[in-house]
């Protein structure tokens, strides 16, 4: 790893004071990928702002376990796109990307966290581009998180910046077993998020860490 960005991650309240976007195509993305990363930033002085663009499926039920997440990780909730049945590629790009814009532009984030170009889930990479599309309106660092989804699917992404999570990966399992209708309800174990964040950790030396790829950031 650059060590830029080694030296970047151990200054631990690099964000403290700012505010950090997490943005998710839907309820459950930003804890399986980066709940440990938000859950230890919210504790660091951050302010921490989950932006879910939509729910699909039962609306009420999910949107109740997001609020149960969001408040284990310490962080707020915000649901882009209000009532049930609607899908990331159902709305425009141009509605996509001023919903994303309206966030940048309330919060001023200091740094995003978004899903990576290479997902396997058009959703994910329709919110990913249109993310992209957002920083023309301010500068902030951001970066892109591992593709994923409730049942383990191999895809290509190349980490470059690791954030250790070993104080906060407690958090991050409580946070995606919030999920129960996307979990526990469908017979779905979550400990292979333990195991990944555990094999995370064995790539830079620490018992659990989540991987990021750098899209833009100032040193």
């Amino acid at each position: 790893m650059d060590t830029q960005y080694a030296h970047q991650l151990r200054r631990h309240d690099c964000y403290a004071g700012r505010t950090v976007l997490a943005i998710g195509a839907h309820p459950d993305d930003v804890e399986l990928a980066v709940g440990g990363i938000v859950a230890r930033w919210s504790r660091s002085d951050c302010r921490v702002v989950i932006a879910v663009v939509t729910v699909p499926g039962a609306y009420a039920i999910r949107r109740r376990e997001a609020e149960r997440a969001a408040a284990i990780l310490g962080c707020e909730l915000r649901v882009l796109v209000e009532g049930a049945g609607r899908r990331v590629e159902d709305l425009k790009p141009r509605e996509l990307i001023g919903l994303l814009d309206e966030q940048v532009r309330d919060v001023s984030p200091a740094v995003v966290l978004v899903h990576s170009h290479s997902d396997f889930h058009r959703d994910h990479v329709l919110v990913h581009e249109a993310t992209v599309c957002s920083q023309r309106l301010q500068f902030f660092d951001c970066f892109s998180y591992h593709p994923n989804s409730c049942r383990a699917v191999a895809m290509p992404f190349e980490p470059r910046l690791y954030v250790d999570i070993s104080t906060t990966i407690e958090l991050k399992m409580a946070a995606i077993n919030a999920h129960e209708s996307q979990f526990a309800a469908r017979g779905i174990c979550t400990e292979m998020f333990r195991e990944m964040a555990k094999l995370s950790g064995v790539a830079v030396g620490v018992p659990y860490a989540e991987g990021l790829a750098v899209e833009r950031m100032l040193i």
